[in-house]
């Protein structure tokens, strides 16, 4: 036996070490917290920062205002354009997506299936795949206007750019739209139905009001996302110009950033504004459907049903999805399909020209979309669980900044970041790790927003259960926290290499000519008129984002059929 002394002598020692090792957890707290705070100031407060006082310097070093009376000179006429298509493109992609939306919360068996797919393979491809797609359909050469139809028409003008951007908005505003749907509550659409009202009453009286925040949701983010947008204008403008396609031009062609700062600051500020008007819209459409159903299931209308709003709607969706198929069917078929003297054959010859100038490119792209990935879901976790759950001084500053870059334009995000890691201490430009970072916190507010919700499942209970029984803080985030996120690290998963493999506008004026991404080939060969081999590098980007998410949809079902059997 042992003896008193040895006893106490063991006791102490153990103390000791507890208390040296709660001390190891509060600094390395302490340490975590620090880093994600520092970096959302970093990374995201400071380049919009740079960019206002860059468009406030005068010649002399000193502020001046004076920029930004040559800008509204000089493109005056772009910024009324781009509020011309800001505006025609929000309608048009709002009525387009509450249409998309309705329709597939209301199908049923296969119909329901087919949307959501077409759904899912507009959302995963990768920008100017529409341009690309309106050129050959419906250019000068196109295979609908000249080749069935036998017309030769100029596709290039702000109509083109209207309609281009108001189809390829609409998926991301549909699916959002459908999740609003499936929290309606079911018990009212029946007493409608008890008291003997129509489909069309309910539809007008009831659905649409409450989704009316959510709608005015989507009617502003593509009124954002269209003035943002410089590739469409650039592609299929033709004459026509925006503020965003000048923007680009003016940091490309004469690496002018005080002016393109000027610039950015009349995208920057509407952003800015529409922004908290974006978060009280939310919050009101929260409001709206708290009285959610406890099982997602299709919506208890039939559109049909609704008389002529109900089947104008129909009729909207349908001519969508048609482009739709038609669009990636074009764009997949071309990377295949040479024209001799008019007549399309089968070839490979595309494909091998990909392969001898773009693999290396291609895995450089999914390289850094995993990157991104991993190191974007783990950030955003750690992030919405101090803030959710910590409860920090300045946490609602902090949750604002976080959900910023959602609404800044790309090209303004990325011409903050040539301005701010372009010197000494930290100058990152021309390396990897500026596109990077780039990515990371471009998409950090979407990934934030799906760890939060998870966390909401989380009952606080069992984070001070465990800190009762004598877990300190990093083991509570381990075995509790980290454990019931691991659906929403699938999901943040997902969502950072789809948007990894498909962002344009916030990297572009980052990416070094040595370290070339998929995405910018794409673009490089639409510009250049490389129709095919454009085509060809979409359909790869596409595929490649689909095996992805359909690997992460296997290890979800995996895991769910496993906790299934374990009960």
């Amino acid at each position: 036996m042992k003896s008193a002394g040895a006893i106490q002598k063991n006791t102490e020692k153990r103390a000791s070490h507890d208390v040296l090792f709660s001390l190891y957890e509060n600094a390395a707290d302490k340490l975590i917290l620090l880093v994600l705070l520092g970096s959302v100031l970093l990374f995201i407060l400071w380049p919009i920062a740079c960019i206002a006082l860059r468009s406030l310097r005068g010649a002399d070093g000193g502020v001046s205002f004076a920029m930004f009376g040559t800008v509204l000179r000089q493109y005056g006429e772009s910024l009324r354009n781009s509020v011309f298509v800001g505006v025609f493109t929000a309608v048009l992609s709002t009525i387009l997506s509450l249409s998309a939306a309705l329709v597939c919360a209301t199908a049923r068996g296969w119909k329901k299936t087919l949307c959501m797919i077409i759904m899912l393979v507009a959302m995963v491809s990768p920008p100017f795949v529409s341009s690309l797609a309106y050129i050959q359909l419906y250019g000068r050469r196109g295979w609908i206007t000249y080749r069935l139809l036998h017309l030769s028409l100029n596709p290039y003008n702000r109509w083109g750019v209207i309609l281009m951007q108001s189809i390829s908005f609409v998926p991301l505003n549909a699916m959002f739209l459908s999740g609003i749907l499936e929290k309606l509550d079911e018990g009212s659409l029946r007493s409608a139905r008890d008291l003997g009202a129509s489909g069309g009453a309910i539809l007008r009286d009831i659905v649409l009001p409450l989704i009316r925040p959510a709608t005015l949701v989507c009617l502003l983010l593509s009124f954002v996302r269209s003035l943002a947008d410089f590739g469409t204008p650039i592609i299929i403008g033709g004459r026509f110009s925006t503020l965003a396609a000048d923007i680009y031009l003016q940091v490309v062609g004469y690496s002018d950033l005080e002016k393109s700062s000027a610039m950015n600051m009349f995208l920057l500020i509407p952003s800015i504004i529409f922004f908290f008007i974006y978060r009280a819209l939310m919050r009101r459409s929260d409001r709206l459907t708290d009285a959610s159903r406890t099982a997602q299931t299709e919506l208890g209308l039939s559109l049909p049903h609704c008389g002529a709003m109900g089947w104008g709607m129909i009729a909207l969706s349908t001519v969508f999805f048609v482009m739709i198929v038609l669009q990636y069917g074009c764009v997949f078929l071309s990377g295949f399909l040479k024209s001799t003297k008019g007549v399309y054959s089968f070839t490979l010859q595309y494909w091998d020209q990909l392969w001898r100038i773009g693999s290396s490119t291609m895995l450089r792209s999914v390289a850094y979309a995993l990157i991104v990935s991993i190191a974007g879901t783990v950030f955003a976790m750690l992030f919405a669980y101090y803030m959710d759950r910590r409860r920090i001084l300045g946490r609602s500053l902090f949750d604002c900044l976080a959900t910023l870059p959602y609404m800044l334009p790309g090209t303004c995000f990325g011409i903050g970041y040539i301005l701010a890691f372009n010197h000494a201490p930290l100058k990152l430009t021309g390396t990897a790790i500026i596109v990077l970072a780039n990515m990371l916190f471009k998409q950090l507010p979407t990934s934030t927003k799906i760890c939060t919700a998870s966390l909401a499942l989380l009952p606080e209970v069992q984070e001070r259960s465990a800190r009762d029984l004598g877990a300190g803080r990093l083991a509570v985030l381990r075995d509790v926290v980290f454990p019931a996120l691991r659906p929403a690290f699938l999901s943040c998963f997902v969502y950072n290499f789809t948007s990894s493999m498909t962002t344009a506008g916030s990297i572009i004026f980052l990416i070094d000519a040595k370290r070339q991404l998929a995405v910018f080939k794409l673009f490089d060969a639409v510009y250049q008129g490389d129709y095919a081999l454009a085509s060809l590098i979409a359909s790869v980007i596409t595929v490649i984002v689909l095996l992805v998410e359909g690997l992460a949809f296997l290890i979800t079902r995996k895991g769910e059929n496993r906790r299934v059997s374990r009960t």
